[in-house]
């Protein structure tokens, strides 16, 4: 494991979805697809934040793995006519920044879709594109998740905020 991982939407956004799940008891909304589908769709601001725990992980290690991680998403919901469009995203991290072990790397979507990178604060760059907003959440909320665990617990976060 390189690093540590968190979700988090922003709660004012989220209860967009109040209306259609308000009716459902938490116990459905915490295994209920089509919430976590909502949320990928939906222009809600959310953020992953992903903390380096290893001490000697390279930039280009982190492009590499986003590029096949990252890469993959795109091909499953845009099709082959993705390349640019991960090109953009992976040029973003480049070989001049750091990572000591502590780092933190950010992924935000922002309103309108707009994905904005930072490490350690510093913005790397923003790209405006749905498509490459639902590919980096799918990772970690999706249907095949890196950390099932993780995805469980923000799925029950999010019950909970629609239920409040």
């Amino acid at each position: 494991m390189c690093c540590v991982a968190g979700v988090y939407a922003d709660d004012h956004d989220l209860r967009q979805l109040r209306e259609k799940y308000q009716k459902l008891p938490v116990s459905q909304l915490k295994e209920n697809a089509e919430l976590i589908n909502d949320a990928l769709e939906r222009d809600i601001r959310m953020t992953v934040r992903l903390q380096i725990v290893y001490g000697r992980l390279s930039i280009r290690s982190v492009r590499s793995a986003f590029e096949k991680s990252v890469g993959s998403r795109l091909l499953k919901f845009g099709g082959s006519d993705t390349h640019e469009l991960l090109q953009s995203f992976v040029s973003l991290f480049k070989d001049e920044y750091k990572l000591p072990k502590g780092s933190v790397i950010e992924l935000s979507r922002e309103s309108s879709h707009v994905l904005k990178i930072s490490i350690e604060g510093e913005e790397l760059g923003s790209i405006q594109s749905k498509l490459l907003c639902k590919s980096i959440l799918d990772l970690y909320i999706g249907d095949d998740p890196f950390d099932k665990n993780a995805k469980e617990s923000v799925q029950e976060n999010m019950a909970s905020i629609l239920k409040n």
